[in-house]
């Protein structure tokens, strides 16, 4: 009977070690694998985003409202892996760390995905913990 419960006792705290390790993940590790997400929300045009890393160039065109990109990656071993990323449509401009070793950062992105909308007004950073879009950056008009 005491084996029974000891049993018992042991699987309860490996079904609790597994419900606590299923919260949001927040540690940072080397190797561990990160998401960044662009989104274009522009009304009827089209978005153009170059995404560069000490070792990565990423760029695309999302041609109309709805159309969206995700890339994935692991961090390096020194945790320094970064993704600064320009954004432009028509004659708008911004610029960026769409990801970075950054606690702030990092606790918006709720984990391993941040995710970006851009909009007419500016860019979004989609905050997963609230389920809200936060806007993080404004467009700069280029030229005169």
């Amino acid at each position: 009977m005491q084996r029974k419960s000891i049993f018992q006792f042991y699987c309860f705290l490996f079904f609790l070690g597994l419900a606590s390790a299923a919260q949001r993940d927040t540690s940072v590790t080397p190797f561990k694998k990160f998401f960044v997400r662009i989104v274009n929300n522009l009304d009827a045009k089209k978005l153009d985003f170059e995404c560069k890393s000490q070792e990565d160039v990423i760029a695309r065109s999302l041609a109309a409202r709805g159309d969206e990109f995700e890339f994935g990656f692991r961090l390096d071993i020194q945790l320094s892996t970064y993704y600064f990323c320009d954004l432009w449509y028509l004659n708008y401009h911004v610029g960026f760390h769409a990801f970075q070793v950054d606690e702030q950062l990092l606790d918006l992105c709720g984990g391993v995905h941040c995710i970006w909308q851009a909009q007419e007004d500016g860019i979004y950073l989609y905050n997963i913990p609230r389920g809200n879009w936060l806007r993080k950056y404004s467009w700069e008009k280029m030229g005169k």
